[in-house]
C-alpha cells in the first residue's frame, strides 16, 4: 500500500496578533508538492499576513510552519530560498533586463557560464530575450512584470509566494499575464502561494482556492468547489454572483432540505452547517425563464426590472413580491421591463448555507 506523499508546506495553528488586534486567527493548512494555492478574500482578511509569515517577513505569535518536515517558523528570510513577486516590481533601474534577472543567481554565487545560460533559457520562456538590453524604463508595465517573474523562477526555488503581483495592470493585461503564470507554474511545477482578492484570477489559475474572511480559513476546495458547493453567505457572495434568499429550514425531502423563505418553500442541497438563520444560494446561470417543467425544479414568479447588456449574455434583474432582488443569465428574446415572469430552477442546484 502506498503511502500518502506529505504535503510540501504545513500550517499548524500559525497566528499573528499586534497588541489587541487579531491579523490571523491559528490556522491550520496543508499545501501539497507542485500546487498553485491562492489565498482569496478582502483587505483585512488575513491573505497578506499568512503569505508574509510564509516568507518569514513576519514572526508568528504562535504556530508553526514546516516545509519539507523543517521548521521553518523561526528560519531568518535571508534563509528561506524562496521565491518572492509583489505588486510593485521592485526591478533595479541602473541594471538592464537581463541584470536584473541574473540578480539572484549572482547572490547564489552560480557560475557565469550557468548564469548566462540560465537567463538566457528563463528570457525566451517570459518571451523577453529580445529586451535582454534594455533598462526597466523602456519597457511597459506588462514587461516589467514578466522581468520580476523571470527574475523569480531564474534560479528554480522550490516555494513561490506571490502577492498581488497583477494589481497594477489593465485588465487585458491582467488576463494575459494570469495565463502566463499559470503556463510558468505548469512548467517548472513548483509550489506557488498566490494571494488576491480578484474572484475571477483565483478561478483561472489555483488548483485550489483558500476562501479568507475575518483572519480566517472561509472555505478550501477546487475552483469547482468553491463555485458550485459554497459552504457560507460569504463564500457564495465572495465567489461569482449569487442570488441570497433567507429563511429557516423546515425539514428534509430525500437527499435534500425545505427551506421557509418570504417567497416560498424550496428545495435545495445543504452545503453548509445548521443555524437558526440560513440562507439559499442560486447562480444565475442556473434561473430559467418559464413555469417549472416538472417536480423537479423550484418555481417562484417575479417582476422584471432591468435587462442590461453585457456582451455575450444579458443580465436579467428581477424582483420578487417581498422585494428580495433575482439576477438571471439569459439569451435571445427577452421580456420587456416591468413584466411578470415565472422563473425556474433544478432542486439539486440550489445550496442552503449558514
Amino acid at each position: 500500500m502506498t503511502q500518502p506523499t506529505p504535503p510540501k508546506i504545513q500550517v499548524k495553528g500559525l497566528s499573528k496578533t499586534f497588541g489587541t488586534f487579531t491579523a490571523l486567527q491559528p490556522t491550520d493548512l496543508d499545501i501539497a508538492q507542485g500546487e498553485f494555492l491562492t489565498l482569496l478574500g478582502p483587505s483585512g482578511s488575513g491573505k497578506t499576513t499568512l503569505l508574509q509569515m510564509v516568507a518569514g517577513l513576519l514572526e508568528p505569535t504562535s504556530g508553526q510552519l514546516l516545509v519539507d518536515g523543517v521548521d521553518w517558523t523561526r528560519r531568518p528570510v535571508n534563509q528561506r530560498g524562496v521565491g518572492l513577486v509583489f505588486q510593485h516590481y521592485a526591478l533595479f533601474p541602473h541594471m538592464t533586463v537581463a541584470e536584473n534577472v541574473a540578480f539572484p543567481l549572482k547572490m547564489r554565487r552560480i557560475p557565469a557560464d550557468q548564469i548566462r545560460q540560465r537567463v538566457e533559457e528563463t528570457l525566451k520562456k517570459v518571451e523577453l530575450d529580445r529586451f535582454a538590453h534594455r533598462f526597466p524604463r523602456e519597457l511597459s508595465g506588462g514587461q516589467q512584470q514578466r522581468v520580476a517573474l523571470a527574475r523569480c523562477f531564474v534560479f528554480r526555488p522550490e516555494v513561490i509566494l506571490m502577492d498581488e503581483p497583477l494589481g497594477a495592470l489593465d485588465k487585458a493585461l491582467r488576463e494575459t499575464m494570469q495565463l502566463e503564470i499559470r503556463r510558468l507554474h505548469k512548467e517548472f511545477g513548483t509550489t506557488l502561494i498566490y494571494v488576491t482578492h480578484d474572484q475571477e484570477e483565483a478561478l483561472v489559475m489555483s488548483d485550489r482556492i483558500c476562501v479568507m474572511n475575518h483572519a480566517r480559513i472561509e472555505q478550501l476546495g477546487t475552483p469547482h468547489e468553491i463555485y458550485a458547493d459554497p459552504r457560507t453567505v460569504f463564500a457564495a457572495s465572495f465567489i461569482g454572483h449569487s442570488n441570497l434568499i433567507g429563511g429557516r429550514l423546515a425539514g428534509a425531502a430525500g437527499d435534500l432540505h425545505l427551506l421557509d423563505t418570504p417567497a416560498g418553500r424550496f428545495a435545495a442541497r445543504m452545503t453548509g452547517q445548521s443555524a437558526e438563520a440560513l440562507t439559499l444560494v442560486i447562480r444565475p446561470e442556473d434561473l430559467r425563464l418559464g413555469p417549472a417543467p416538472d417536480a423537479g425544479f423550484n418555481q417562484v414568479t417575479a417582476t422584471l426590472r432591468d435587462v442590461i447588456f453585457v456582451g455575450a449574455e444579458n443580465r436579467l434583474l428581477f424582483v420578487l413580491p417581498d422585494g428580495t432582488e433575482l439576477m438571471a443569465s439569459a439569451k435571445g428574446d427577452l421580456p420587456e421591463p416591468g413584466a411578470s415572469v415565472a422563473l425556474h430552477w433544478r432542486k439539486d442546484r440550489g445550496r442552503i448555507v449558514s
